[in-house]
This record gives C-alpha cells, structure tokens and sequence, in this order.
C-alpha cells in the first residue's frame, strides 16, 4: 500500500523519503539517509528514475495519448476508454473512482519526487560533503534538474499545482494555496536555469550507472544540453489553446532547441527499474496482435492516399468502421503492398473491442516500433528524441515565419523514416501520393506535415506529448479536457470543494480546426 495514495500532499512532504513506500522494510529511514553523504547523493540521483518511471507507465500515457486520437482503445483499464469517448465526456473526478490514476499517480509521484530532492538539497545546504570531486556541484544540479522537471510536469498536466522549492518552509506550507500552472511552469524553468547555471560552472562525470540514468553517462556539459531540451518542451507545450500556443516564445524555444540534446535520451531498460509499461501494453500481442490498443486512424489516416480516410472521417463517429489504408509511407505500409507492415504500425484486419463501445475505437493498425517481446525493458528505452527537438524547432522557426529553415527539420524523418518526398515551403509535392492528405482530401501544407511527422514520430515516446501537442494545435476533439483538476482524493483530504473538466463544460477543447496554420502558408 503507498501511503502517498491515503496521505494529503502537506504530509508527504514533511515525511520526506520515509514515506515513498511503507511496504519496503528495507527502506532507510529518512533521517539516516540525510545524515550520510553518500546516502544523499544516491537519494538525489535516483529521483530521475522515479520520474522516467511515471512518464513511461500504462497511467497516464495510454489514455493522454487516446485523448489526442494518436491511440485508441475499448476496455476500461487505465481510463483510456472513459477518457476517448465520443462525445467526449467530463473526467470523473471523484476519489472513488477506481481509474484515477490518470490525474492521481502523476500528482503523488512528483510530489514524492519533489520531497526527496528537497531533503537531499537541504542537507547539501546544512553543510553535508559528499566526497569526490565537485560531488556537490553534481549532486545540487542534477538535484535542481529534476525538481524542476518535476514541477514542469505539474505545470502541463494540471490546471493548478503546489510550487515547493528547497526553502520551502513545509511546517507553514499551506496545502491549499496552489497556484495556476502559468506560475507552477515559470517556477520550473526557474529552476532548471539554476540546474543549468551550476552545471555550466562546474566540471563533473554523470556515470551511466542504474542508479543515476542507466546506460548514460553525462558530462556536466551534456547535463546543461538536457535541461535546455526540457525547458523547450516546458514552453511550447504548456500552452492550453491555440491563442495560448501561439503566444509562446517561440523565438527562447529556438535558442533552447539549439542548445539542446544532440542525442537520444534513452536510458538503457533493466527489467522493474528501467522500463516502459505503456510501449509493452501499446505493443503488446496475445492471440492477436496491438491487442489491447491501438493507432487511431486520425494518427495513420492522413497517410492513406485511397480517399477511405475521408470518408471514414466524414462518417458520423457511430457509424465508423475500420479500413484498409493505402500509403506509400514506409512507417505505415512496407514495400509489399497494402498487407504488409511498415516499421512503425503493423496491420491486422481484425476488431477486439464490442461494437457497443463505439465502432469509431476499431483500428486494422497496430503499434510495433517498439515495446514487443522483450523490447519495453532490454535496450534503449527513448523519453526524449532529437526528431522531438528538430520538430520542435521546426514549428517554431514556422511560428516565427521562417518556414525555409524549418524544411530540412521536418524532411529528416520524413525522407530517411518514411521514405517520401520531400516537402518544400509549400508542402509536399501534390500529386497522387501526397502525404499527408488533409481530412477533406487535398494535399496537405507545411505545417500539416509537420503535424503529421509529430505525430508518427512521437507515438510510443511518450503518451502525454500528443496530448500536449493537439490542444495546442487545436486538434482535440471538441469537449476533450485541456488539464486535469488536483485529483479527487487530495481534495477530499483537504476537505475543498471538488471541480472538474471536458465533456463540453470548463476547461473543454473547441471544436477542431485541423487545417489551420498560425503564418500564412500555401495550402492553409
């Protein structure tokens, strides 16, 4: 039993590390953990695991990810199915609802991330050494990278958060006093400039270690390129609505995706330690293949150069059914004709959910690029990519009207991935395999296929990016909620009312407008 499920936030603060799981007799008690200094240094470089772990778990990325169509699914496990209906309806927000831990676990776990890096900053600052060259230095930027991430994930997940930093005075912590996630986001990036400023002015080795990040050994130089890609993602993906994505500052994404990873973030997977339960469950084959989710047609549809996808699209969702796709996406489809499988999505003509969940759910496609076999846990487990940060820089050099520097971004995984054209400034070149094709048949623009490499190129990374990204290119379905409220066992432990979003009521997505560029582009 977690007692961070039971407790209120303010007490699994004070309680520290002590409390992150009582069912572990093992578990060092808090106090002689801070009074070792090796002990604080492992305290502080285990905490990135524990947030790889949420972001790479079942809760919440499987259902995030059906929110944004990039998967679909019929059964209830994990609130994918209850969070992709159409319409979309409210989040039950309730304590008793037995699949909260969509807005639960994320809630609870950085929280419990937060508390150990600030008591192992606090013993840092109470004059604790850990020996080793510049050792401190190490252990106080990684510490300040991972609250800040921590806090980040707050600020693009719920509407409100708790802001507690190292000085935080916790016996005077007001467990009510959340503040909106503009202000939870700007406190992150705070922090991660502090991460970034101690970093860069000191020397230091990262080991690759299972106990830091498995399989990736930083440099402290390396270690500021990290931070630098996290506050990119932090900016351009906190924006709630197309007005509010619009707004960011495109021109800081820009210098941050520059100065950003150079290679993939993958720590190397360990069976129950280093894992992705989300590209297992996404993959996963029984007696069927994909068979507990799948692509949605939204993500692969575009590709299909038949004209099916628009009439499935046009088709009241009730009335939906699966099709066949023809592409000459290699992602999707492989050289030997409609049946074969591409390198990303696998085809199988076959339904596992019952028709009364919804038609619409059927997919023939399935999720293989990863997490079969043996694969979620034995090699490189990806949470952050250079083709996240190329996109990433390619839709803000379009934002910031320089769509001929974001070209070359958007044809890298294109080309060597997908096998297709090139697009130029006006898009890819139309004629009868063009793709991405928009919903109402043409040929897409620009910033269509830089939609449509996002969303191929992401799948399986991490669930809560397509999420992040539709509300902010205004692609979610109308009603979908565009963050979650503080979950409803914390507010009931405060004894606060009880609030919250989608199905059409506060904090809902407007109706789509999937074409839609933010610059003047050919084809918009």
């Amino acid at each position: 039993m977690r007692i961070l499920k039971t407790l209120p936030i303010a007490a699994v603060l004070l309680g520290g590390c002590i409390d992150l799981d009582v069912s572990n007799p093992n578990e060092p008690d808090r106090d002689r953990v801070l009074n070792r200094p090796e002990d604080i240094e492992t305290l502080i470089a285990g905490t990135y695991r524990q947030y790889f772990d949420q972001v790479q778990e079942n809760y919440p990325n499987l259902p995030l990810a059906a929110m944004a169509d990039n998967a679909t699914g019929g059964f209830f496990d994990f609130s994918l199915h209850d969070l992709s209906t159409e319409p979309r309806a409210a989040w039950n927000n309730s304590s008793l609802n037995t699949r909260d831990g969509v807005n639960e676990d994320p809630w609870y776990t950085m929280y419990a991330i937060i508390s150990s890096v600030n008591d192992g900053l606090r013993a840092l600052d109470g004059g604790a050494v850990i020996p080793g060259q510049n050792a401190n230095a190490r252990a106080y930027a990684f510490g300040r990278f991972v609250q800040g991430i921590a806090h980040g994930y707050l600020a693009l997940h719920f509407d409100q958060a708790l802001i507690i930093d190292v000085d935080t005075d916790l016996e005077q912590l007001d467990p009510t006093g959340f503040r909106p996630y503009t202000e939870v986001r700007d406190a992150a990036l705070e922090m991660l400039d502090d991460a970034a400023d101690i970093a860069g002015s000191s020397t230091f080795s990262i080991p690759g270690t299972v106990d830091w990040i498995n399989g990736v050994p930083l440099t402290n130089a390396e270690l500021v390129r990290v931070i630098r890609s996290y506050q990119a993602r932090i900016i351009a993906y906190s924006g709630r609505t197309w007005e509010e994505r619009n707004s960011a500052d495109w021109n800081r994404v820009i210098q941050l995706v520059d100065a950003g990873i150079q290679s993939d973030l993958a720590p190397e997977g360990l069976l129950d330690v280093w894992e992705s339960n989300m590209r297992r469950l996404w993959a996963r084959v029984r007696t069927l293949p994909g068979d507990h989710a799948r692509m949605d047609y939204f993500a692969v549809g575009p590709a299909d150069v038949s004209g099916q996808f628009q009439t499935w699209f046009a088709t009241p969702s009730d009335n939906r059914m699966p099709f066949q796709l023809t592409s000459p996406d290699r992602r999707i489809q492989g050289a030997g004709g409609v049946n074969s499988n591409g390198t990303y999505v696998g085809y199988s003509a076959n339904t596992i959910w019952p028709a009364a969940r919804g038609t619409y759910r059927f997919s023939w496609y399935y999720y293989l690029r990863s997490g079969q076999g043996e694969s979620w846990y034995l090699g490189r487990q990806p949470t952050m990519t250079v083709a996240e940060m190329d996109l990433l820089g390619a839709e803000a050099l379009i934002r910031t009207n320089r769509a001929a520097d974001a070209v070359p971004l958007i044809n890298r995984t294109r080309v060597a991935n997908g096998q297709l054209a090139p697009v130029t400034v006006d898009g890819p070149p139309d004629d009868a395999q063009c793709v991405p094709r928009k919903t109402t048949g043409g040929c897409g623009s620009l910033w269509d296929a830089l939609r449509y490499e996002k969303t191929l190129e992401l799948a399986g990374i991490e669930g809560a990016i397509s999420w992040w990204d539709a509300r902010g290119w205004g692609t979610l379905q109308e009603g979908t909620l565009v963050h979650f409220p503080v979950p409803g066992r914390e507010i009931d432990n405060l004894g606060i009312a009880n609030y919250t979003f989608g199905g059409g009521g506060e904090g809902s997505a407007p109706a789509p407008q999937y074409h839609r560029c933010p610059v003047a582009l050919a084809r918009c």
